[in-house]
């Protein structure tokens, strides 16, 4: 438009002064008065009026021909604060890489620090798992221990319920041994009395004897007086002598009765001593089974007492292993303390590892950003600056999404961008998009930025953001509404206004509209609002914006003012 908006003023002042020229000649030759003034006078005012007059409709022509150079020239004034924004704009964006720059060096001194940090907790890891192998070797020999003394706690439990057995069985033998000897001490009594009847008997017979022999001698002693009389007194005691033998074959016969008596009496002697005898060796062979009965019950005493020793013993052994157990217990219970706490050490150890390791990965993929943010913007040629809008569209649900990201590679190739994809969304980035997608559950606006800068030739990593597609403003409603103070210089109310037209696109972007979408008052729009502004009588007047038709995300939003 410059180009030829030059070769117009150059042609146009040709014109203007031929023009000028030619009707200051006519008015020369025509000896014209205005103003009383002298006819070369005249001419040259005639001359400059109408140069001046045929510049004024040629500009008008022009001006009407080119409407695109009015607005231009309206919207200068207008561009220059947007131009010393951007400006500024730019020289925060150089503060904001100078202070990238000193984030990566920070980042990369952390990133140091981190792989210390890793070198350090690796070290401990293996000190930890060291410890660990060595509870767990502790741990399997005390458990071979504990099994060990299980076997001797059992093995001794065998061996005392045998000793109380083998103690029940000698009880029993002591009690039969014990009956025995009471029956071997009755039989004893009982022999004893037999014994003493015996005796008894055999003095009897002897005094029966005794008495047998001292008749028989009595009797002798009658027949031999009687055999003396019989001598002295033959005449007279031959009746008496038939009467002695008589008397004599009746003492004989009783000396023979007495003398059988006597050897019965002798037999029975006999007898009672043989059964005398035959009483004392079983009263001797009473006493030998009592003293063996003794022996029996002293040995068995005796066992008993060593039972009762090695039970008490067992029982000491009993209670010394089943202490042991409570220790070994107790000491197994505390290593496993010791291996939980180890353990939760262990994994505590590994979250840190894994949350360093995460955190070095972040720390990587924000250096290798910046990295490649920093080699992006010292490279003019760029697709895609940082947060620039790459591709925004209405997805009607989840499965849609491929779609979307194909359009949006699409999109970014006609910007330059290159790769296969040439958009990248990464899989945390995708998985959040897609729930979002799927919470919505309806017609849902999409709008993927550029996560860094993106140079020409490379792939595009995106940045999205979901909203539902709803209905934010409606339309003809006021968005914002500002009170503008009328009595300042026209510069200041043009201010008061460019700042609520900012102030209602923030509103409008901060609901999930791009910035992109949202277009500003229009200039003859911003010049009439002004001029009916400068027209008003009063301090201050009421400004509101609104825009044309229903504002939603994934619409144009095409702003106006709306002046009371």
């Amino acid at each position: 438009m410059l180009w030829l908006f030059l070769p117009f003023v150059i042609v146009l002042s040709g014109v203007v002064a031929y023009a000028a020229d030619t009707i200051a000649r006519k008015a020369g030759r025509k000896h014209i008065r205005l103003f009383g003034l002298r006819p070369k006078t005249t001419a040259l005012l005639v001359a400059v009026l109408s140069g001046m007059g045929i510049s004024a409709a040629s500009l008008a022509a022009f001006l009407l021909l080119n409407s695109s150079a009015v607005n231009t020239i309206a919207q200068a004034d207008q561009l220059r604060p947007q131009l010393e924004a951007l400006r500024g704009e730019i020289r925060s964006v150089q503060g904001d890489l100078k202070a990238a720059q000193a984030d990566r060096d920070r980042a990369q001194q952390e990133a140091r620090t981190l792989r210390d940090q890793q070198t350090l907790a690796l070290r401990d890891l293996k000190s930890t798992r060291a410890d660990l192998n060595a509870a767990r070797t502790a741990e399997q020999k005390l458990k071979a221990e504990a099994a060990a003394l299980q076997t001797r706690v059992k093995t001794l439990t065998g061996t005392m319920t045998a000793l109380e057995r083998r103690a029940q069985q000698n009880r029993a033998k002591l009690a039969a041994s014990e009956q025995a000897l009471t029956s071997s001490q009755a039989r004893a009594q009982t022999l004893d009395a037999q014994v003493i009847d015996l005796a008894a008997r055999i003095a009897l017979s002897e005094q029966e004897t005794r008495t047998a022999q001292d008749r028989a001698r009595a009797a002798q002693a009658v027949a031999e007086q009687a055999q003396q009389s019989a001598a002295s007194q033959q005449a007279a005691a031959r009746a008496a002598q038939r009467a002695a033998r008589e008397q004599a074959q009746q003492a004989r016969a009783q000396v023979a009765t007495l003398s059988e008596q006597v050897r019965t009496l002798n037999a029975s002697r006999a007898a009672a001593n043989a059964a005398l005898s035959a009483a004392q060796a079983a009263l001797t062979r009473a006493r030998e089974q009592q003293q063996a009965a003794q022996q029996t019950r002293d040995r068995l005493l005796a066992e008993r007492t060593q039972l009762t020793g090695e039970r008490d013993a067992a029982a000491r052994d009993r209670d010394r292993v089943r202490s042991e157990l409570t220790a070994l217990q107790t000491q197994q219970t505390q290593l496993r303390a010791q291996q939980a706490q180890l353990r939760a050490s262990n994994e505590a150890l590994g979250r840190d590892l894994a949350a360093a390791r995460e955190t070095l990965g972040k720390l990587q993929d924000e250096y290798s950003s910046s990295r490649a943010e920093l080699s992006a913007s010292r490279n003019t040629d760029l697709a895609y600056p940082k947060n620039d809008l790459v591709y925004a569209a209405v997805v009607p649900s989840v499965r849609n999404l491929d779609t979307f990201l194909a359009d949006a590679a699409r999109s970014a190739q006609t910007r330059g961008a290159r790769g296969t994809p040439s958009v990248r969304l990464g899989p945390g980035a995708r998985s959040l998009l897609e729930t979002k997608l799927r919470g919505l559950n309806a017609s849902t606006f999409v709008q993927c930025r550029a996560a860094q800068n993106a140079a020409v030739g490379f792939p595009v990593d995106l940045s999205c953001d979901a909203r539902a597609n709803n209905v934010l403003y409606r339309g003809d409603q006021v968005i914002r509404r500002a009170t503008v103070n009328l009595n300042v210089t026209p510069g200041a109310l043009q201010e008061q206004v460019n700042d609520l037209v900012k102030d209602t696109v923030l509103d409008i972007t901060a609901r999930g509209v791009p910035s992109e979408y949202v277009q500003g008052l229009d200039v003859t729009e911003l010049v009439t609002l002004l001029s009916r502004l400068g027209a008003r009588s009063g301090p201050v007047a009421t400004v509101g914006i609104a825009a044309r038709q229903d504002v939603r995300p994934g619409t144009r939003v095409d702003l106006y003012p709306v002046l009371p």
